[in-house]
């Protein structure tokens, strides 16, 4: 945390001199600054401040350099030193040169980048020879399903559209009006009548229409609307009336009026299945799903089958008339919208591409790269890089279920989080007896929670609802953690529990709640009792 903190401060120094010193600030600008018109004219380079400000916080697999036993980083400082400088922070430049103990620190960092670069440039490759020899039997099919060399199916449609991305760079709506200006020398030069002629697109535009005439009249509801979904919507309210209590399964965590539904809705006979199976309406699949795309012509997906109908809408050109040969033209929106469909069907993965050796690729190059960046910009904590390969190996050679460092992303969607409970507090007593071996070490927790008006509107919960929560599941759960950790699992005889009941009368809606727990070593006690402003119940 101390190292962490370091960076921080030193970080927001590093960032103020770059805007001070870039790119107004320099003693000669561009153009004159020949090292600036080199880089934003784009011959080569980038804005490198280590020429012209300062290299900044030089890290070591992203740490601050280390201290030696005697509290130095290096024998030039004094031990335990706080400056910036004796942690790595150099604030020389390369234009006029560096001080020998930031020299030091210097070749420390590019020492590192030569270590990363020899090591694991050997193990990034031997990462990406695996995974090519993992994969190089996937292989597109003549019906566009991916397969393995034994013919299991990894993909039912190579990336879930079937197209190869090189082809796709005519299906983009930016590209639209370029085909729409240059239809009839498209027309003309590929004899797209001929090869319309001998396509049938009715049923692909009859599917797209069912899916859209669904959807116009199911506007608001759910495309997977089942039948237990309505029977629950129907049951639940009712149920919950006639329930008195609401204990919970300890074994999958499920209210035991959520198991009574269940079993309810098994037990109903096929005429009242029925009835609910009569009200759901389901929306159709999607066109890709139901008709394969390479012998189907108009099988699109329906992203670019709405691409085609927004761009579409712009025009109002419906019919146009040739008076010299007397007979109606196609209809603009047809022709354009046949010629796309057609564009996607040539779009489409050819049989017997490789593409598992197209993944193995696409992973193995991002991290040769990875190695190489450590390189470039060896000893900058922004550039730091070194825990790819390591993780990728985890991930992907010895695919362990336990990751190091785990890290997940979660958003929050609430504006202020709240808490229930205010704190805890544990009292050890020893209660004396006649007989050494009848003592007892008793251990009372006590649970503070905050009054219910600060989380009655965010939690929506209530003072007895969590402490009944705490009496039915959480004290069990305790007990059953304390067995685990205590020796004495053969003195376990019985664990008595009184059950708290509280009143309306007794209840104060504005005061704190307070719980507390009282269990002896041995087990062979459990008292349990609320508090609410110094009444117990």
């Amino acid at each position: 945390m101390v190292d962490l903190k370091f960076k921080e401060e030193v970080n927001q120094v590093n960032n103020n001199i770059n805007k001070v010193c870039m790119p107004l600030g320099l003693h000669r600008s561009f153009p004159e600054n020949n090292l600036q018109l080199m880089v934003q004219s784009g011959a080569k380079g980038r804005s490198n401040i280590c020429i012209s400000c300062l290299l900044g916080q030089i890290e070591l697999e992203g740490r601050r350099p280390p201290l030696m036993p005697s509290g130095k980083s290096l024998p030039c400082f004094q031990p335990y030193e706080a400056e910036p400088r004796s942690g790595g922070f150099v604030t020389g430049r390369f234009l006029t040169g560096i001080k020998p103990p930031e020299f030091f620190f210097h070749c420390m960092a590019g020492r590192e980048g030569l270590v990363d670069t020899a090591v694991k440039t050997s193990r990034s490759g031997y990462l990406q020879r695996c995974v090519i020899k993992h994969l190089e039997g996937l292989v597109v099919q003549y019906d566009l399903t991916v397969r393995d060399s034994d013919g299991s199916v990894v993909q039912f449609l190579y990336g879930e559209d079937g197209l190869d991305i090189p082809k796709t760079q005519f299906l983009q709506p930016r590209q639209f009006p370029f085909i729409k200006e240059n239809y009839e020398v498209i027309r003309k030069s590929k004899c797209l009548d001929e090869v319309l002629a001998k396509l049938d697109p009715k049923a692909a535009q009859s599917h797209f229409q069912a899916i859209k005439k669904w959807k116009a009249k199911h506007e608001h509801a759910s495309p997977r609307t089942g039948a237990f979904l309505l029977f629950s919507q129907k049951k639940l309210g009712k149920m919950k009336a006639e329930a008195e209590g609401l204990s919970v399964d300890l074994n999958n965590g499920r209210v035991a009026l959520t198991l009574q539904l269940m079993e309810k809705w098994k037990t109903l006979d096929d005429g009242s299945r029925v009835k609910y199976l009569k009200k759901t309406s389901h929306c159709p699949d999607p066109c890709l799903a139901v008709f394969r795309p390479d012998i189907c012509f108009g099988s699109v997906s329906e992203t670019f089958s709405s691409m085609i109908e927004t761009y579409l809408s712009q025009f109002n050109i419906k019919h146009e008339f040739d008076s010299s040969s007397g007979s109606d033209l196609l209809c603009m929106h047809c022709s354009l919208r046949n010629l796309l469909q057609l564009k996607w069907q040539r779009a489409l993965c050819d049989p017997g591409e490789a593409v598992g050796l197209l993944a193995a690729q696409s992973i193995g190059e991002p991290s040769t790269q990875m190695t190489l960046n450590t390189f470039h910009f060896a000893g900058r904590g922004e550039m730091n890089v070194t825990l790819g390969i390591p993780r990728l190996r985890e991930i992907l050679l010895i695919a362990s279920s336990n990751i190091k460092t785990p890290m997940m992303s979660i958003p929050i969607l609430r504006k202020k989080l709240t808490r229930v409970l205010h704190k805890v507090d544990v009292l050890e007593t020893l209660r004396m007896t006649k007989k050494i071996s009848q003592n007892k070490q008793i251990f009372t927790v006590t649970f503070h929670f905050l009054p219910p008006e600060r989380y009655k509107e965010d939690k929506l919960l209530s003072p007895q609802s969590i402490l009944s929560f705490m009496e039915q599941r959480f004290f069990r759960l305790l007990l059953e953690a304390i067995k685990k950790l205590s020796a004495k699992l053969a003195s376990i005889n019985a664990v008595d529990t009184r059950k708290a009941t509280t009143k309306d009368s007794d209840r104060d809606v504005g005061g704190s709640e307070t719980a507390v727990v009282g269990f002896l070593k041995d087990f062979d006690l459990l008292h349990v009792r609320f508090d609410s402003q110094n009444r117990s119940s």
